[in-house]
């Protein structure tokens, strides 16, 4: 009986010390879960002033390429405007192309500066760098070889910005002589007589 009355008194304490163990637990849960979602809102906050910084420092660099390349472009434009003014005063044509001559050669100088690359037409057509307006057949060149340029192309390092418009060879196909091979085309051989016919010559 005493025993049984022990076991009676203990059991509730156990019962009030998993319940206290329980609490405890999921308190500690709660406590971690409000500490990762902090971590989580920090690491956010971090990476959104990132993306922001860098959108920044990009837009900056981008603003200083264009502004030293406009500042280039303007000493092209003082040139072209020296040109015009020479042209009122001399009407002389071989003057007039020598400027413009070195006028373009100013202006590709400096877009070669920023990386601009002519894109090379003395070959092979390549589809990834030349567009074909025009296909000639043609014999005494070989199948692609590209015959004449309409407009050049341009890429900045590796990447095209505009290609190279051109004329390109097909290879001419072999003339047929329709006498000599039109009986044959049909299948049949105008020297040869069908069984029939002969059954009926006979």
């Amino acid at each position: 009986m005493a025993n049984e009355e022990a076991r009676e008194t203990e059991a509730p304490e156990e019962g009030e010390a998993n319940e206290a163990g329980a609490t405890d637990t999921l308190a500690h849960k709660d406590k971690r879960i409000a500490e990762l979602t902090d971590d989580l809102k920090r690491l956010q906050a971090d990476f959104d002033n990132y993306k922001k910084r860098v959108e920044k420092e990009w837009n900056e660099r981008s603003m200083l390429a264009t502004q030293r390349l406009m500042t280039d472009l303007l000493a092209v434009l003082d040139s072209f405007d020296k040109a015009i003014e020479d042209t009122k005063k001399n009407s002389d044509k071989d003057s007039l192309k020598v400027g413009l001559e070195g006028l373009q050669k100013q202006l590709l100088q400096t877009l070669q500066r920023e990386g601009l690359k002519e894109i090379k037409a003395d070959g092979k057509f390549d589809p990834f760098v030349h567009e074909a307006l025009m296909r000639e057949e043609r014999s005494d060149v070989e199948e692609g070889e590209i015959l004449e340029v309409y407009q050049k192309g341009y890429a900045i390092g590796q990447k095209p910005l505009r290609p190279t418009r051109v004329k390109v060879a097909k290879k001419k196909e072999p003339a047929v002589d329709p006498e000599e091979n039109g009986d044959y085309a049909n299948g049949t051989n105008a020297n040869h007589k069908t069984e029939e016919d002969q059954d009926k010559t006979q």
